[in-house]
């Protein structure tokens, strides 16, 4: 019955938080249809910014428990919430807004509150390890909202690099480290005079936030663990156990057995 119980309450939790990734598809689609008042490279970096944050939070939350995963689909719900306020009403305004209400409710529920973990795991990496990619996850909608004068290509490199950037730390891939210490952040405050006063302050900002991040010491041992080289020590024979000093051939003394 334990089993089951287990396996009922993943189910649910798993229902319901995908109500939080449908309601970000159903903006999406919305944006798509049309993306007033926001321009459509801005929509895009938006919408592809809404179902990354939802997509990894919702995984994050049904695999892990963990309280950055509950945290990150709470912002993928803020983002709706923003499209909400500065969208005409319209069919998909409806729809979406009454979504954004029913995967708020559902995010909150005790049956996902109580799957979400109440200390950070204990092997898990430190809290600045896990920052630089949550917040390049969310570098597409927020450089979306704030670009929508910005131009449209340097816009789209910078807001839709970032999340490779993030997928390649967190997938330990090489290169991985340098793109979110250097490469990224390099790239946001080069194309900063090309995007506009409000979005190139905003993408200087989270370039030079990211890096710093990404210097400490505490997000390179993450990334790449020391490895040390084992060392030999010499135990007195009177210590070692019996088995041992048998297969060696020799006494508690260390003498060679007669």
């Amino acid at each position: 019955m334990a089993g089951a119980d287990a396996r009922l309450h993943a189910v649910k939790t798993s229902l319901l938080t995908g109500l939080t990734l449908l309601a970000a598809l159903i903006w999406s689609v919305a944006l798509i249809v049309n993306a007033a008042p926001l321009q459509p490279a801005p929509g895009l970096l938006v919408g592809v910014g809404m179902l990354l944050t939802a997509t990894v939070a919702v995984v994050g939350i049904v695999v892990v428990g963990g309280r950055w995963a509950h945290r990150l689909a709470a912002m993928s719900l803020g983002i709706t919430v923003a499209l909400a306020i500065i969208r005409d009403t319209d069919f998909w305004w409806y729809l979406g807004s009454a979504a954004t209400v029913i995967a708020v409710v559902a995010l909150y529920s005790p049956t996902v509150i109580s799957t979400v973990r109440k200390l950070p795991a204990a092997a898990g990496p430190p809290p600045r390890a896990v920052l630089p990619p949550l917040i390049l996850l969310t570098a597409p909608a927020v450089l979306g909202f704030a670009g929508n004068d910005a131009r449209p290509v340097p816009l789209l490199v910078v807001g839709l690099l970032a999340p490779i950037a993030a997928f390649a730390y967190s997938r330990v891939l090489p290169g991985g480290l340098l793109a979110i210490r250097v490469l990224w952040p390099l790239l946001a405050i080069a194309t900063a005079p090309w995007l506009g006063w409000v979005a190139g302050s905003t993408a200087v900002v989270m370039a030079l936030v990211v890096s710093v991040i990404a210097w400490d010491p505490s997000v390179k041992a993450s990334y790449h663990p020391p490895r040390e080289t084992g060392s030999a020590f010499p135990i007195p024979p009177e210590l070692t156990p019996k088995e041992i000093r048998d297969a060696a051939g020799i006494d508690e003394r260390g003498r060679p057995l007669a």
